[in-house]
């Protein structure tokens, strides 16, 4: 072997025993192996099982590793969370521990992120991002009258509440369809947003006949109201005059519309009791827009009395006048007999 063969040899030999000398220096010697690395708690976030409108309970599992360990779930609408739960306590044992907490308050209708964290003195760890999304309760109006009867002529304020998941600040619309409702509804006035509530109020226009009112939404699919008939009643004025003889008196008055041959009824009017009718007549025409009446009445007894018109034709319903407070004829005395 030549000199420079022989002075490569040693070399690699020395080098090897350079790489192995402090291992076995250190088994030779006794020399522990350094202690492994710490581990942080581990956090596995669990699905979230079906939330209702508001509330819904997180579960995950969490592995303390050994150490003292609290957890927490991370909540918001977008990755960002922005909202958290108070820490929980998951012990210092070595296996998995479930771990639940609910949340409350939520939007109805709304996709939430949520996350698992776990923490202790050797770190903290972060379970994976899920979603769920709360239902939303359909929306539905809740009108506040479910009937009504308004005075010809009259206007009328329709209230009410877009009850449900987002019915704040909704536009709605009144719609109307008059007798006989061949026409379907049609949109009237305009648009108004309900309140934080829901809640809403809707002046309606004056009513002439009898008609058919619900309220919509303006959303791309509508929700309607109930239908809500409003019936119009005649309008009757009634007066009185006294006549020489007591007890009689001359009534009078108007009917609004037209109302051409309707029985006029003249009833005397009393609490817990239905209205007596004591006489009489039959509107005539007055006119292109109302009719009247007259008649004279032997008031027999004092108290309150009213006309009330009949109305059979659909267009609208039957009207009563304000009552009148009328004097009765004077009780006769009777005469002492002869002996």
């Amino acid at each position: 072997m030549s000199g420079h063969s022989t002075r490569t040899l040693a070399f690699l030999i020395c080098a090897l025993l350079a790489s192995v000398a402090p291992a076995a220096l250190a088994t030779a010697t006794g020399t522990p192996k350094p202690p492994p690395k710490p581990k942080p708690p581990h956090a596995s976030t669990g699905a979230a099982p079906q939330p209702n409108q508001t509330t819904v309970a997180l579960y995950g599992t969490v592995n303390p590793h050994g150490v003292e360990t609290t957890c927490y779930f991370q909540y918001g609408t977008s990755t960002a969370y922005g909202s958290q739960t108070p820490p929980i306590a998951a012990g210092s044992g070595t296996a998995n521990v479930k771990v639940s907490q609910p949340l409350t308050g939520l939007t109805q209708g709304t996709t939430y992120h949520y996350r698992l964290l776990a923490t202790n003195a050797n770190g903290t760890s972060e379970g994976a991002d899920h979603t769920f999304t709360t239902k939303q309760t359909p929306l539905r109006f809740v009108l506040t009258r479910t009937s009504t009867v308004q005075a010809f002529g009259g206007r009328l304020t329709l209230t009410g509440t877009l009850a449900g998941g987002g019915g704040a600040g909704q536009q709605v619309l009144a719609q109307t369809s008059s007798f006989p409702y061949f026409g379907g509804f049609a949109d009237v006035g305009a648009a108004v947003a309900t309140n934080p509530e829901g809640g809403f109020s809707y002046e309606l226009p004056s009513f002439t006949q009898t008609t058919q009112v619900r309220v919509r939404t303006l959303s791309p699919l509508p929700v309607y109201s109930s239908v809500l008939t409003v019936r119009v009643a005649a309008s009757v004025t009634l007066r009185a005059r006294a006549t020489s003889t007591p007890g009689t008196v001359r009534l009078s008055g108007s009917v609004a519309p037209a109302e051409n041959g309707a029985t006029v009824l003249f009833q005397r009017v009393r609490r817990g009791y239905p209205p007596l009718t004591v006489a009489s007549t039959t509107a005539r025409a007055a006119g292109r827009h109302g009719s009247r009446f007259t008649a004279t009445v032997n008031i027999r007894r004092s108290g309150a009395y009213r006309a009330l018109v009949k109305v059979t034709n659909g267009r609208q319903v039957s009207g009563a006048s304000r009552t009148l407070q009328l004097r009765g004829a004077p009780p006769q005395r009777l005469r002492k007999g002869r002996r």
